[in-house]
């Protein structure tokens, strides 16, 4: 499906079957929530976006608030922590 829009795999981006190989590694060790990595983003930046997310239902900010122009700088400064 994707294929029509990226005709060729970007470099960081895993092959269905790494995907396939993760999650099935994940399942096997009893993981509940399964992030995927890929070759570009460590983990430890994959995980950011979730406790931002998580406090945009507690603050009350716009969903995806990490895109809204209103709160750049503030998830940005997140990030870096």
């Amino acid at each position: 499906m994707i294929s029509r829009f990226m005709p060729e795999k970007p470099p960081g981006a895993w092959t269905p079957e790494q995907v396939v190989d993760f999650l099935m590694a994940s399942l096997e060790r009893g993981d509940f929530y399964v992030l995927c990595p890929d070759n570009d983003t460590p983990r430890s930046l994959d995980e950011k976006p979730i406790p931002w997310t998580t406090d945009d239902l507690i603050r009350n900010r716009s969903a995806l608030s990490r895109w809204d122009p209103a709160y750049l700088q503030a998830y940005e400064a997140f990030v870096a922590e």
